[in-house]
């Protein structure tokens, strides 16, 4: 069986991978039960602490979601946004900071906003756990007497 220099060089960086993971494992185990079984002196208790394999937790995916933005009085915008089932909460921005978090709509008034200025307004969606799994993109409003 001949293999060729690229499948030589992945299967070695493969098993080289594997190798130094399960030697972090297992330098994490042993530092961390000699810490925690009170083993070495006080010195170096906690070295153990920060070692050991990281598995990169991959996030929800972020459906879309509309946004319409309805001027509804003299100082007053109506911020509308589209549903998902995912969805656990909603946190409206305006300019960037939370203007308020809703469990039960997809309505808020913003009675707070001046003539003459324009504002800028995002939802996002969190799920149960506070991830982000639903957004609308941004949509700007100006207020004109």
């Amino acid at each position: 069986m001949q293999l060729h220099l690229e499948e030589f060089q992945m299967s070695y960086m493969t098993a080289f991978k594997r190798s130094v993971l399960l030697r972090s494992v297992s330098v994490a185990i042993t530092l961390g039960g000699l810490a925690a079984c009170g083993g070495g002196d006080s010195a170096n208790v906690g070295v153990g602490v920060g070692l050991g394999v990281i598995v990169p937790v991959q996030p929800p995916a972020i459906a879309p979601l509309t946004l319409v933005l309805t001027r509804v009085g003299p100082e007053a915008i109506e911020v509308d946004w589209s549903d998902d089932p995912s969805v656990e909460r909603f946190v409206i921005l305006r300019d960037g900071y939370a203007l308020a978090t809703t469990t039960t709509t997809t309505t808020l008034i913003d009675a707070s906003v001046f003539v003459n200025e324009t504002y800028c307004y995002q939802v996002r969606g969190q799920d149960a756990a506070g991830y982000l799994v639903a957004a609308t993109s941004n949509g700007c409003i100006s207020i004109i007497p």
